[in-house]
């Protein structure tokens, strides 16, 4: 199934393995950790594409490890749980993913979560990417018009002529405009600082 991996994080021996079982069935890599902190240190050396953690995990609580695990980019998290209540479904909503698995364990169940989930966790992470992309541009278009007003000021040239030394100095040093507008203004600035 397109090799995701994914990390099964459940106390019991019984229920992991009848999980990671059915998992394997649909040729996913699965890991499996006993704890919270297994399942931290299990999402960090392979940056699975899904943890699924039992919301009565020992050591850890399965909430903490699910928040750090989303927090520091290792993977996406559904639940395990018995237990649906209002209190889960709360915190539920922080995660990245609305989703979790009741127990007992229905194998059509999982695996419609478990597909539904990595679709999702996909298109998240086109989305972060995309946003990333357009927060990068944005910020570099403020740096260069940042530049454009430094060599506007102190070379009393309209911004059009500013513009254009810039982008005259960019293709000569094959570097990106951004960069060009960042080392006039450590220029302008390092001088105006002294």
């Amino acid at each position: 199934m397109n090799n995701y991996s994914i990390v099964v994080a459940d106390s019991s021996e019984i229920s992991r393995t009848n999980i990671c079982n059915l998992l394997n069935k649909k040729a996913y890599k699965v890991y499996q950790a006993t704890d919270g902190a297994g399942a931290i240190r299990i999402a960090r050396r392979v940056f699975p594409d899904l943890v699924i953690i039992d919301d009565n995990i020992w050591g850890v609580k399965a909430y903490d490890a699910a928040c750090l695990i989303e927090e520091d980019k290792l993977s996406n998290v559904i639940f395990i749980t018995n237990n649906p209540n209002l209190k889960f479904y709360e915190k539920l909503k922080t995660m990245n993913i609305f989703a979790y698995i009741n127990k007992p364990i229905n194998t059509q169940q999982l695996y419609q979560i478990v597909e539904f989930t990595l679709i999702n966790s996909n298109k998240i992470n086109k989305l972060e990417k995309k946003v990333k992309k357009l927060e990068d541009r944005i910020a570099d278009r403020k740096k260069i018009d940042r530049a454009k007003g430094v060599l506007m000021e102190n070379r009393d040239i309209t911004e059009d002529e500013a513009y254009k030394l810039l982008r005259k100095r960019s293709m000569d040093e094959c570097v990106p405009l951004a960069k060009i507008a960042e080392r006039i203004l450590e220029k302008y600035l390092k001088r105006k600082n002294l």
